[in-house]
């Protein structure tokens, strides 16, 4: 793990740059949420809504990587960068997995309860600003602020 705070310029307030990489395996899956969960304590104004709902969406976007980027893959590894502010948190995780198609992802029916893309209307219902950008390493910026 590695960290960094850069201090403020022309009253900017301090933000802290925090990195770590694991395996992507769902045998990871806590350790990488309790990592998260941990980092949410930096984030001034934050309140227990505010770690549920990052923490929650962190998890379902770790399961897509896992399941979906790397799926039938054990090489698989994930880069979490963390940027905490005092009201405002960021999370981008970088994978070099299969690259996913959100456009593609229609908002499921709740009353079905289904399978299929509740993740990634979870996150987005979670979070303030999801942004993905596929490429050679695909990264998946998710923006919670208090």
């Amino acid at each position: 793990m590695n960290a960094e705070t850069k201090p403020s310029d022309a009253g900017e307030p301090t933000v802290t740059h925090v990195t770590f990489r694991l395996r992507a395996s769902l045998a990871h899956r806590s350790l990488a949420i309790g990592l998260v969960s941990t980092l949410v304590e930096h984030v001034k104004s934050a309140d227990r809504d505010f770690r549920n709902a990052i923490t929650t969406a962190f998890g379902e976007a770790f399961n897509n990587v896992v399941i979906h980027g790397y799926r039938n893959r054990t090489d698989g590894m994930l880069d979490v960068e963390a940027e905490l502010g005092s009201d405002h948190m960021t999370l981008r995780l970088i994978d070099d997995g299969v690259q996913a198609d959100l456009s593609s992802v229609t908002p499921p029916d709740l009353s079905t309860l289904p399978e299929g893309g509740l993740g990634i209307f979870m996150i987005h219902a979670l979070v303030d600003e999801v942004v993905y950008d596929s490429g050679t390493r695909n990264v998946l910026s998710l923006t919670k602020r208090t």
